[in-house]
């Protein structure tokens, strides 16, 4: 069994390790964005399927994950059980993100765009592994917010170079996108020291996913919880891909000017996320959490109705704001209705809600926009789903947590 850290990370550590949020995030970003008018040039790619390309989650993904997870435990090597995943994956991702750049031919187009977002997830989750080595259990929300400000530097990098660049060389976007990813990676690679590992597992690994489910379907209030987070995914996994084709055909912008409409968003979940965060801890997470879900349906709803860039750039500000409140309390409520024994593993199962139901909510906002020929069918149905998640929300009985002085 892993030692737990107990000597704490000094800024520039944290830093060091946070650098590699931003070259993921903003590989993240730019594959939400920009991969619906990336498709834009191949019209025998239906509507519906633009969405499950342009995510950053893929389903296979979230059966292949926990299997990367367990290698990564069982891996020793001179440099450490991270890094080499960290090395293969953004190695394979910087190579299938310049062969991208060259448009190649529909059908190996197809095959690299639909296995890049796995190649970075290759990284990404030993990387997310990696806070449990280094960081002691009484810093990691620190780290977090260190991280999370990486997150959103990342997101906003990847948006500015499509805003600036797209309509004047989308090839360039791909290549700095990449060069981000990979002198980010670099950085955390090479400054971040991993500590000895344990012994390597030797037991075989048994998996039984009915008893699985069992298990988890005891604990009634988690389960309901996690079903209400599946139902937000749904909603918002159908809304990103399609936003900068909602500038283009709904608002009339050019492909580049497109990207700005999540600008807004990313600013408004800064700041909102903070004030969430101590509101939650004098009113309790879920009804703070409540309040932004059903802000977010309502905007969202209203948000579907722009009709110039100015009115859909406010709403997008507003969105960004219901969605900080989401961001800042999602993990922490559920980790209040997780056994703390398995609190690693709730939160395992939380990466796999977003796999499996982001890319799905893609593919029914697809159908939505085919159906109703407009691409305000996303938000239309985002805010439905996201109403839902709200509805499920206020059956979860969650429990009552003393503030810390």
């Amino acid at each position: 069994m892993s030692a737990v850290p107990t000597r704490p990370l000094s800024f520039r550590e944290s830093a060091i390790y946070g650098t590699g949020a931003l070259g993921a995030n903003a590989v993240y970003s730019f594959l939400n964005l920009a991969a619906g008018l990336y498709l834009e040039r191949y019209p025998a790619v239906p509507t519906w399927a633009v969405g499950l390309l342009s995510q950053e989650r893929s389903l296979a993904g979230s059966v292949v994950q926990p299997i990367v997870g367990a290698l990564s435990d069982r891996t020793r090597t001179r440099i450490g059980r991270r890094k080499p995943f960290f090395i293969g994956g953004v190695a394979l991702t910087a190579a299938s993100l310049l062969y991208l750049a060259g448009f190649p031919p529909l059908v190996p187009m197809l095959a690299v765009l639909s296995v890049n977002a796995f190649f970075l997830n290759v990284a990404v989750d030993p990387y997310t592994a990696l806070m449990a080595d280094i960081v002691p259990p009484g810093q990691r929300g620190r780290v977090g917010t260190v991280l999370a400000v990486f997150n959103m530097l990342g997101q906003i990098g990847a948006t500015l170079l499509g805003l600036f660049l797209w309509n004047r060389s989308p090839e360039l976007v791909f290549v700095f996108v990449t060069a981000i990813l990979v002198v980010a990676f670099t950085v955390t690679t090479l400054g971040v020291h991993e500590p000895d590992a344990p012994p390597a597992p030797t037991g075989t690994v048994r998996f039984d996913p009915v008893d699985y489910v069992r298990g988890l379907l005891a604990h009634r209030e988690l389960a309901k919880y996690i079903g209400a987070a599946a139902v937000f995914w749904l909603g918002t996994g159908g809304v990103l891909p399609y936003l900068t084709r909602f500038g283009v055909h709904e608002l009339g912008t050019t492909e580049g000017d497109a990207f700005q409409l999540f600008l807004p968003a990313l600013v408004g979940t800064i700041v909102a996320a903070i004030p969430a965060g101590f509101l939650a801890d004098r009113l309790g997470k879920k009804p703070v959490l409540a309040v932004g879900l059903l802000a977010f349906s309502l905007i969202a709803l209203a948000g579907s109705q722009a009709r110039d860039v100015p009115q859909a750039l406010v709403a997008m500000g507003f969105i960004g704001l219901a969605n900080g409140v989401w961001t800042a309390l999602n993990i922490p409520l559920l980790v209040d209705l997780v056994p703390p024994e398995r609190a690693a593993e709730m939160t395992g199962l939380g990466s796999g809600v977003w796999s499996l139901a982001q890319p799905i909510g893609a593919v029914i906002a697809g159908v939505l926009i085919g159906g109703f020929d407009s691409y305000r069918a996303s938000f239309i149905g985002a805010a439905a789903l996201v109403f839902v998640s709200f509805l499920l929300l206020l059956s979860v009985r969650a429990p009552r947590v003393a503030p810390t002085p």
